[in-house]
């Protein structure tokens, strides 16, 4: 009598599960201090999310004896973002389970979960460095460098601290993001500690971090160009989930075969315009 293995049948949980322990191991920016993340909205009705922004009070007051003060309203600006939904899916034959060399379900779950991290990560850096000046918003700092200047080195990095003016702080800071073709460049600056010298001096070292400088945490993301450093401080990003990871499978009886797609819905903004920071190398 024929049987139905557990080789045979696919559990869109168990597969949901693969796919969202992928996605948390690849993240960068996602998976940083960098990024506020809610989950608040998930079950909501809606495409549209507000994301409120606190303006500041202003400087302190000089008071005078007996004369009271005058209260000030607190305000928020809103900033909406659209739902986005993205997904992928394949089609797995039951051959292909029968015959290949490894599990092809492991290796989708796999493939969903990195590249799940990869598109959220690089909405995230998008956003960070938009220009939103045309939806009523602003611009995140940013200074680009001299001709000649087309390394990164530690005069770049000052570029970068001189952008925060006196709200520069090296613990508020999520850390900098440079793309891989900066490594070496990094690598050869004497500011540089590298994470195993990090590691070594009992400080803590995030997933994907390479070092430091002058106490801010460098990582490497190819989600962010070529040329380009991202200064985030923490929570300086938003990212809402709507739906996380979601698995669904439908068995094709006659091609002997079964589908397995895999969405998310969520929306990111950059929550706070002068707590990112962005230096264009120069190109020659």
């Amino acid at each position: 009598m024929a049987q139905t293995t557990a080789a045979m049948v696919i559990d869109p949980e168990v597969y949901a599960d693969m796919a969202q322990a992928r996605f948390l191991g690849a993240v960068r920016v996602a998976g940083s201090p960098a990024v506020l993340e809610d989950a608040s909205l998930e079950g909501v009705p809606g495409s549209t999310i507000t994301f409120p922004k606190w303006n500041t009070i202003g400087e302190m007051d000089n008071l005078t004896e007996t004369v009271a003060m005058v209260p000030v309203a607190m305000g928020t600006d809103e900033a909406t973002a659209t739902i986005k939904e993205v997904g992928k899916s394949v089609e797995i034959t039951d051959k292909s389970r029968l015959v290949s060399l490894g599990d092809p379900v492991d290796e989708a779950a796999r493939q969903f979960g990195v590249m799940a991290a990869r598109k959220v990560d690089a909405d995230l850096i998008t956003q960070a460095q938009a220009d939103e000046t045309a939806q009523g918003g602003s611009t995140p700092l940013a200074v680009t460098a001299s001709a000649g200047q087309t390394t990164f080195t530690y005069a770049r990095f000052l570029d970068g601290v001189k952008l925060f003016g006196d709200e520069w702080e090296p613990s508020d800071f999520a850390g900098l993001f440079i793309n891989s073709a900066q490594v070496v460049e990094a690598f050869n600056e004497d500011k540089f500690i590298s994470a195993d010298k990090l590691g070594s001096a009992g400080l803590p070292v995030a997933r994907g971090q390479i070092g430091a400088i002058m106490g801010v945490p460098l990582y490497v993301t190819d989600r962010v160009a070529a040329k380009k450093l991202l200064f985030l401080k923490n929570n300086s990003l938003g990212l809402l989930y709507k739906r996380r990871p979601l698995v669904e499978t439908d068995r094709d009886i006659l091609a002997r075969a079964t589908v397995v797609a895999s969405t998310i819905h969520y929306a990111v903004k950059r929550l706070d315009d002068r707590a990112v920071g962005v230096v264009t190398l120069a190109a020659s």
